[in-house]
């Protein structure tokens, strides 16, 4: 039996760690080490820990890094051949991990497997069946809010931020990219993953409960803006992004129309300049792909969405205008 690392990123989260830590104790598969990568947390949690866990690694960061630069430091102690990267808000369900690294094991072609995750307070509502993402790099989780309908067949999706690896998979597409801190790391390590030739997969028989909070926080939105440009500067050929560039004109435009009325716009600014102070290692990242990309942009984004429906976000505009114009000009580039 393959040996599982799961990796729990912590900061300040002493109210919600305990359940997490203690769900993944109560697993029906053996041999699962646990690690805390903390990202300079001062609430205690790391004293709780030690004292109610043991058993449990802590790595110590300092200072607050990021979900997935927590998640590198916490691998330089990993020793499993599985790794389950999660927030401390989850609580999972005890046979979640064993479901998950027996479908890996049945599948060499899968290099991750996500679970179904539902809300915490609300056991049969979807909060994320993996993630949908428009063809403009827009992220958001599929069927939130929406009633489990049950068993489904494992199907394909962008990675929804809590899911299990591979380690050689994780190894060889180098990580998380520390240069994004918060928000989108996990889109673009799925789309790095199946760049290189291996599929992500949704097994609904592997279920999550999640402590969910909608956050729409400006901070949210800078750093979730500043990422998707990166993104897809990054991981798209040249050709690809002069196709999609009218409808990236479109989104910025209607971005700029929201950050003004919402009070954000000077933030959206400084995603640009951000962006700009980041291409040459932007350059460099593009040209490190050359050598891992094995599937061409036309197969990664088949599976990306024409239309933009974002939960949580009720506006006539965008249901009415914004997403038609959006999946008709996809509907015309995608075959290209």
């Amino acid at each position: 039996m393959k040996k599982t690392t799961a990796i729990i990123v912590n900061w300040n989260d002493k109210d919600v760690i305990s359940e997490c830590i203690q769900s993944l104790l109560n697993q029906d598969r053996p041999e699962i080490d646990i690690i805390v990568s903390d990202n300079g947390s001062n609430d205690g949690s790391i004293d709780f820990i030690r004292e109610q866990f043991p058993s449990v690694q802590i790595i110590r960061n300092g200072e607050n890094l990021g979900f997935g630069s927590a998640v590198n430091r916490g691998l330089s102690a990993a020793k499993g051949d599985y790794l389950i990267f999660l927030n401390s808000d989850l609580q999972l369900d005890p046979k979640c991990i064993g479901i998950l690294a027996r479908f890996l094991d049945s599948d060499s072609s899968v290099g991750g497997a996500i679970p179904k995750i539902l809300y915490h307070n609300q056991r049969d509502t979807i909060n994320s069946l993996g993630v949908l993402i428009n063809y403009t790099g827009i992220a958001y989780p599929n069927l939130l809010g929406q009633k489990d309908p049950g068993h489904l067949e494992p199907f394909e999706s962008a990675c929804g931020g809590i899911f299990m690896l591979r380690r050689e998979v994780y190894v060889a597409v180098g990580g998380f990219d520390e240069d994004l801190f918060l928000y989108h790391e996990d889109h673009d390590l799925s789309w790095r993953i199946r760049l290189a030739g291996w599929k992500l997969k949704v097994n609904t028989n592997a279920i999550m409960y999640h402590h969910y909070h909608f956050n729409k926080g400006i901070r949210k939105l800078y750093y979730s803006e500043k990422n998707r440009l990166h993104i897809l500067l990054k991981n798209l050929n040249l050709k690809t992004l002069v196709i999609i560039s009218p409808a990236l004109v479109l989104i910025e435009f209607s971005q700029w129309i929201h950050a003004a009325i919402n009070g954000w716009f000077s933030l959206k600014i400084k995603s640009y300049f951000e962006i700009l102070s980041l291409l040459p290692r932007i350059y460099l990242k593009r040209r490190g792909l050359k050598s891992l990309r094995k599937i061409p942009d036309s197969e990664i984004i088949r599976i990306y969405q024409g239309t933009l429906a974002v939960s949580g976000i009720q506006n006539p505009l965008l249901t009415h205008i914004l997403s038609p114009t959006l999946d008709i000009y996809w509907k015309l580039i995608r075959n290209l």
